[in-house]
């Protein structure tokens, strides 16, 4: 009697990221407020930055990534250099999340 034994290749990847580090988070920047929200995705992660009260505006992408990096700071990390952001619906969403 012959026995076979298989084994499971796994591609590397970026790790699972814990649910305490994802958001959504309240950030103050000079007075405003963003909330921060970090979900995994099956290509790493994804950051989403909105403005406490209102819609932010298309001209407000500097703003959304120093609150990312506001964000990131706060968990003893920077932005994922690779973040590129789009603005969408009144958010600026970063492909990548803290690195």
């Amino acid at each position: 009697m012959s026995v076979g034994f298989l084994t499971a290749c796994v591609a590397p990847g970026p790790a699972p990221m814990p649910l305490a580090a994802s958001g959504p988070v309240g950030i103050s920047l000079e007075g405003v407020g963003y909330i921060v929200d970090l979900q995994p995705t099956t290509a790493g992660a994804e950051m989403t930055v909105s403005a406490e009260l209102g819609a932010m505006a298309m001209d407000q992408g500097l703003a959304a990534k120093r609150a990312a990096e506001t964000f990131c700071a706060g968990r003893g990390a920077s932005v994922d250099p690779r973040a590129l952001g789009r603005f969408v619906g009144g958010s600026w969403v970063f492909d990548g999340g803290c690195a």
